[in-house]
């Protein structure tokens, strides 16, 4: 039996059958993998805890089929904090949408794996403001896919001056540093209309999490 080690982060499941899932993995060195979760929804299943959405862990899977199945896990983090905040939960569903629509299958990307990673870590923090962790997370994902904002196409949004410091500075320090930017509510909304017409104009992917953050949390 043909068996494979990958460590990743669930950032989708879709629900299959009865009991079964199939598990989307940004995985470490991979990139997107598509899992088979035979049972995983039974309340019994040894992988209840380990397949769930945000789950950070080790994965053995079976390779010999054309659908690689999960044969045990180990988890590493599962973010549990998120879980009891409605708004980092809904900013966690967009990071992982963001995740999912940006890449391809087996196209390995190491830094965006960081990325959520570190995005989801923040969001666990309650003295993070989260909308502040999206505008970060959007940022550094632009940059990751090659599209870093200059001061050419900055200049297009008319943004302020404290808001182009700030594009610079998420954008240039490291990625810990980044979410420790200082930002009023009013520079995290400049922030905010300048990540969503960017991403309009250069990626154009319709996300439902985006609209849920629209409609229920972006609104003041």
């Amino acid at each position: 039996m043909s068996s494979e080690k990958i460590r990743g982060l669930i950032i989708r499941e879709n629900f299959y059958g009865e009991s079964d899932k199939f598990l989307i993995i940004f995985a470490k060195d991979i990139g997107k993998i598509s899992v088979f979760a035979k049972g995983a929804r039974n309340t019994k299943s040894k992988f209840l805890a380990s397949s769930s959405l945000f789950t950070y862990g080790d994965f053995i899977i079976r390779t010999a089929t054309k659908t690689p199945t999960l044969i045990s896990a180990d988890v590493i983090e599962n973010f549990y904090g998120i879980r009891s905040n409605f708004s980092a939960a809904a900013y966690a569903s967009y990071f992982a949408e963001f995740t999912d629509k940006a890449f391809l299958e087996n196209i390995p990307d190491n830094n965006a794996l960081l990325l959520i990673l570190k995005s989801l870590q923040k969001l666990s923090n309650e003295s993070l403001d989260p909308r502040l962790a999206g505008c970060v997370f959007q940022l550094r994902l632009l940059d990751i896919l090659g599209y870093r904002p200059d001061e050419k196409t900055t200049a297009l949004y008319s943004l302020g001056n404290e808001a182009l410091s700030a594009v610079n500075y998420i954008l240039s320090v490291p990625l810990n540093s980044a979410f420790s930017i200082k930002a009023s509510k009013e520079l995290i909304r400049e922030l905010e209309y300048f990540t969503e017409k960017y991403i309009e104009y250069h990626i154009d992917i319709k996300l439902k999490s985006y609209k849920i953050l629209k409609d229920l949390i972006m609104k003041d």
